[in-house]
């Protein structure tokens, strides 16, 4: 058994990869819905520096780092229940979470998002797995929000 023990602690592991469960619009817009804090959904244009977007060493993960600001601009509209769209313009933290070394790689441009009102600010939030964030949505993505908002049909990507 010690035998067995020794063999298998000098083999190399297996690639250790990130698992997310798939995370859609609607899925933002029901986490955004729950949430005790306000949230904005907002359609147009998001302005940041992309080269201050965190980059993986794969040769040192070690130093990735967990959560990065970014100062942003958000110019476009506020999509609100009646789904008429009202101009929106702001500034935004953008909040990007690193799981280990896996980190999102939003990119300025045409956007979805759900921003979260803070008492000074607003903030959009970025994951490795999931965020409130949909980079060149479809119009079929603009939609789901739409309905949603509006109280029809606002399902899960996937049972939850």
């Amino acid at each position: 058994m010690r035998f067995l023990v020794l063999i298998l602690g000098v083999l190399p592991l297996p690639a250790f990869a990130l698992s997310c469960m798939p995370f859609g619009v609607s899925d933002a817009y029901l986490e955004a819905a729950a949430a005790e804090e306000s949230y904005v959904p907002v359609l147009g244009n998001l302005s940041f520096d992309p080269a201050l977007v965190p980059q993986v060493d794969w040769n040192n993960q070690a130093n990735v780092p967990q959560t990065t600001l970014i100062p942003a601009t958000f110019e476009g509209d506020a999509l609100n229940v009646r789904g008429v769209a009202q101009p929106f313009s702001t500034d935004v933290v953008l909040e990007i979470g690193c799981a280990g070394p896996w980190c999102p790689s939003p990119t300025p441009g045409r956007n979805l998002a759900f921003l979260r009102k803070t008492s000074h600010s607003y903030v959009l939030v970025v994951g490795a797995c999931n965020g409130f964030l949909f980079g060149d949505p479809s119009e079929e993505q603009v939609k789901q929000v739409k309905d949603c908002l509006a109280g029809r049909h606002c399902q899960p990507s996937t049972p939850r």
